[in-house]
Formats: structure tokens, C-alpha cells, sequence
């Protein structure tokens, strides 16, 4: 028997602001199999010098173009947004939707990239390629994932949760 899932959680970064080899650890996926790449400095190296555009890094105006971007999609897709977190380097969106998770952030990607053009940001590549995308399948977990993405992220930058999770903030 198949649950279907509560929502999504997608994350998703700026271009050239993760990369492989970096700390922080990334995930490599070759013909379906994921592996964990952790420090590398040799990798972290090579991966920086094949570069091929400047690193993203977005400004306040430029992060609330993404978020309202966001934020008019979920609403024009009837998508039903939890929580959005868009950071300097790297976006967290919570989202329900019939559409595979994939093609949501693919969607969200794309008139994001689309709507900072228009507003003359003039990036030759905004994002990474792909981004993650995790099944949510309880409403236990779904509070987890809000959780993560609104307040242990660091200091608040452009965001928005759901009004039934605005409790989280008063704590």
C-alpha cells in the first residue's frame, strides 16, 4: 500500500556556491545511485577552477524577488506552500502538490531565474543543477521540516510559514 505523501521538502542552491569537495558535503548521483562526497580540497579545487560563471550570492531585493516568485507560483499552481526560506546561497521550500517534486522545483527554478531577468539581474546562471527533493509522509514531520526551515537556518531573511505554523516563531 502506497501513503501519499503529506508534502515535499525541496532545497536547492545558487550557482557555484556549493560545490563539490566543499566541507559542508554534497551528494553525487550517477545513473540513479547517490553518493556522499565529503571535505576534498583537491576536488573542492578543480570543481572552483571549471567554474564557467561567478559564484551567486543573492542581496536582499534579489531574495525577495525569489520569494515572491515563489510565493505567486504556489498560488497560480494551487500548490499548497508550508514554508519558504530564501537564504544568500540556497533556497528551502515545503510544499504540497499533486506534481512530482522534481517538477516543482524545476517550475520554482525557472520562473524564479525568469522573474529576477526581468527585474534586470543579469546572472548568466543562478542556479545548481537538480536540488533535493524528500518525500514528507507525517504531519510530524512536516513540523520538523518548518522547523528547519524557518528557524535553524540562522537569522531570518526572506521567508514565509504557513499561519498554522506561526506559533514557531513566537517560541
Amino acid at each position: 500500500m502506497y501513503n501519499e505523501p503529506v508534502s515535499y521538502f525541496l532545497t536547492f542552491s545558487t550557482y557555484g556556491s556549493r560545490l563539490h569537495g566543499d566541507e559542508r558535503g554534497s551528494v553525487f548521483e550517477y545513473q540513479g545511485i547517490k553518493k556522499i562526497i565529503g571535505h576534498d580540497q583537491t576536488l573542492l579545487n578543480y570543481k572552483s577552477s571549471i567554474m564557467k560563471y561567478p559564484e551567486v550570492n543573492f542581496e536582499k531585493s534579489q531574495r525577495k524577488i525569489v520569494l515572491e516568485t515563489i510565493l505567486k507560483h504556489c498560488q497560480v499552481k494551487n500548490w499548497h506552500l508550508f514554508a519558504a526560506h530564501v537564504r544568500s546561497n540556497h533556497v528551502h521550500v515545503v510544499v504540497k502538490s499533486k506534481l512530482d517534486p522534481d517538477k516543482i522545483l524545476n517550475e520554482i527554478k525557472a520562473w524564479s531565474t525568469r522573474k529576477l531577468r526581468e527585474a534586470g539581474h543579469d546572472f548568466e546562471r543562478v542556479w545548481t543543477r537538480h536540488g533535493s527533493t524528500q518525500y514528507i509522509f507525517t504531519f510530524e514531520k512536516l513540523k520538523e521540516k518548518v522547523k528547519y526551515v524557518i528557524l535553524e537556518q540562522g537569522g531570518l531573511m526572506e521567508y514565509y510559514i504557513d499561519e498554522r505554523f506561526a506559533w514557531m516563531l513566537s517560541k
